[in-house]
């Protein structure tokens, strides 16, 4: 049990580092690509969050990423930090299926690693999420949102839970 649980654990570590490599260098998060050399960098993500009405909706936003200086080899790193990762999981959805109306199971990330998914908020707005591309799941309470694996492949993402306040708002 223990092997097969540090593995799914190596397994989605790769996959978000891959994520993420794959999103800076096909410019997917719309980051701005001086964050080599400037102090901070922003990366473009999509929030959903349920209204005081139990509705959700989705928010355009931006991760900061400051750079970390220094000497060491990360020094021309810019980073945004989300805390520890506890429970992150890769997740996949057949083509064609659909998750009726739900809410997030938990505060979390979604990256989106192979496939197309759509995405229905409460209130009726649909969003189409490519690979590459990530959408911050707050939409823990109330009606929820409807998934569904819209493209010919199967869906694919990296799930990484976020304690509440990560990431601050800008």
């Amino acid at each position: 049990m223990f092997r097969i649980h540090s593995h799914i654990v190596r397994l989605a570590t790769v996959a978000f580092v891959a994520a993420l490599g794959l999103a800076f260098t096909t410019n997917l998060f719309a980051a701005d690509k001086s964050a080599m050399t400037h102090p901070t960098s922003k990366l473009s993500y999509i929030r959903l969050t349920p209204g005081p009405d139990g509705v959700s909706h989705f928010h355009n936003e931006e991760l900061t990423l400051t750079a970390l200086g220094g000497t060491s080899v990360e020094a021309s790193l810019a980073v945004n930090r989300i805390g520890d990762v506890k429970g992150a999981l890769v997740a996949m959805l057949k083509s064609g299926a659909t998750e009726d109306w739900h809410p997030a199971p938990r505060r979390q990330f979604m990256v989106c690693l192979r496939g197309i998914v759509e995405v229905t908020a409460g209130d009726g707005e649909k969003r189409r999420i490519l690979p590459g591309q990530m959408v911050l799941l707050e939409d823990t309470t109330g009606k929820g949102h409807i998934t569904h694996a819209a493209g010919p492949d199967d869906h694919v993402a990296l799930a990484i839970p976020v304690p509440d306040g990560v990431p601050a708002r800008n």
